[in-house]
C-alpha cells in the first residue's frame, strides 16, 4: 500500500538498443507531475567501472557490483528514499552472471521492503539493429557494434522475471517510445497505484 511501503524498484531489461533509456526519459516526462520517480541507467554504473577497469580485465564485474551494491544500500537504509520509485535500465542475459546481477535486483527490493517491478523489453532483429546505430547513441557513449548486437542475440537470451507477477515484457518493434512509456507506467499502477 503507497504510504506504508517504500516505492517500488522498476526493472527495465533489453539487449542494447532496445530503447530502454529513450523509453525511460518519456516514462520520466510522463509521470513527473504525478509522482516521484527517479532513473538510474546502467550507463551511470558501467561508465564508473570502465573509468578504472577494462571490461575484460580482472575485478570488472567485482567494481561493478560494489557500485550497485552501494547504491542498493542505500536504497534499503536510507528513509529519504521511500517516497521515491526507482528505475533502473539494464543489460542482463540468462546466464549465470546476468542471472546473478538480477538476483541483486530482487534482494535490493527485499531489502528496501518494496515491491520489485521487473520489465523486458523485446524488438526484432532489423529494428534492434537500426535503434542501434542511430547517432543519439554515440553522444552516450553507447554500445554500437552491430556484430556485437547480433552475437549477442544469437547467444543467451535476456534473463526475465517470469515467474513474479508484477513481470511485464513488451515487444516494443512497432511501439513509439511514448506508448511504451504509457504501458510501463500503467503496469506500475497496477500494483503500487502512487
Amino acid at each position: 500500500m503507497p504510504g506504508t511501503t517504500p516505492h517500488p524498484l522498476i526493472h527495465i531489461n533489453g539487449f542494447p538498443g532496445a530503447g530502454k533509456l529513450t523509453v525511460a526519459q518519456h516514462l520520466l516526462e510522463r509521470v513527473a507531475l504525478s509522482a516521484n520517480l527517479k532513473l538510474i541507467h546502467n550507463h551511470l554504473l558501467i561508465n564508473p567501472a570502465d573509468a578504472v577497469l577494462h571490461r575484460t580485465q580482472p575485478g570488472y564485474q567485482s567494481l561493478r557490483r560494489a557500485l550497485r551494491t552501494a547504491i542498493f544500500s542505500s536504497l534499503a537504509t536510507e528513509p529519504a528514499t521511500f517516497n521515491t520509485t526507482y528505475m533502473f535500465t539494464d543489460f542482463q542475459t540468462a546466464n549465470q552472471q546476468g542471472a546473478s546481477v538480477c538476483a541483486e535486483y530482487a534482494q535490493a527490493a527485499k531489502d528496501r521492503g518494496c515491491l520489485l517491478i521487473p520489465i523486458v523489453l523485446t524488438c526484432d532483429e532489423d529494428e534492434n539493429i537500426k535503434r542501434m546505430t542511430q547517432s543519439e547513441r554515440e553522444k552516450h557513449a553507447k554500445l554500437m557494434d552491430v556484430e556485437l548486437l547480433r552475437m549477442f542475440r544469437k547467444g543467451t537470451p535476456i534473463f526475465e522475471f517470469s515467474d513474479r507477477k508484477e513481470f511485464l515484457k513488451i515487444d516494443v518493434t512497432h511501439l513509439e517510445p511514448e506508448e511504451v512509456a504509457k504501458i510501463i507506467w500503467e503496469h506500475v499502477l497496477l500494483f503500487y497505484p502512487v
